[in-house]
């Protein structure tokens, strides 16, 4: 997971972000930080000037996600029921904003079918490995962060770069090209995690 070994450097700012929030719940910063991903999934949709919307609503996303596991770090109130609000709400939210890309003008159903799919085995062979006892997984190169990095920076490219080029049937677009990098690198790294899994047990 490429963007995951920044963590340590942006640690700081995470810390500064967090401290207007430290009075709410951990899983209240997790629900609005649910919200935000569904509003961006819609407004990615509707799409023209709504992309806009979409990138504003996923950025304050992804930086509400990071908040809520410092929060209740910071506040001594970890709990395996919050970790499972976490993650079970970080699901539902890559399904909003995935969905809202596939179903706007510029995805692909088929495409997309993929993209999610090799979305929910990477995350689910990271959580499995620590269902088995062993210690979470967040190796490969396409974990949740990166994903976060990728669906930004591609929603600002969608949104200045409207071409598309048409192959065999298939429309490419910029979200086209970012669902197919899902599809590929998804897979590629729930397999891996899978087998490192399966070789430490």
């Amino acid at each position: 997971m490429v963007a995951d070994r920044l963590r340590g450097r942006s640690q700081r700012f995470i810390d500064a972000a967090s401290k207007p929030f430290m009075a709410l719940s951990p899983n209240t910063i997790s629900a609005v930080s649910f919200i935000l991903a569904v509003i961006s999934g819609y407004a990615f949709f509707r799409s023209g000037y709504f992309i806009i919307v979409s990138f504003f609503a996923l950025l304050f996303s992804a930086l509400f996600d990071a908040v809520d596991g410092n929060v209740a770090r910071r506040r001594n109130l970890q709990s395996k029921k919050g970790d499972l609000v976490d993650h079970v709400l970080d699901r539902f939210s890559d399904i909003a904003v995935i969905a809202g890309m596939v179903f706007s003008p510029y995805g692909s159903i088929y495409i997309g079918f993929f993209a999610l799919e090799g979305i929910m085995m990477t995350s689910y062979m990271g959580t499995q490995s620590q269902a088995l006892g062993l210690s979470r997984n967040y190796s490969g190169i396409l974990g949740r962060s990166d994903r976060l990095i990728l669906m930004l920076v591609f929603i600002l490219l969608q949104f200045f770069v409207r071409s598309t080029y048409n192959l065999d049937g298939i429309t490419f677009t910029v979200t086209v090209i970012l669902l197919i990098w899902f599809a590929v690198a998804g897979n590629v790294t729930g397999v891996t995690r899978f087998m490192q899994s399966y070789r430490s047990l």
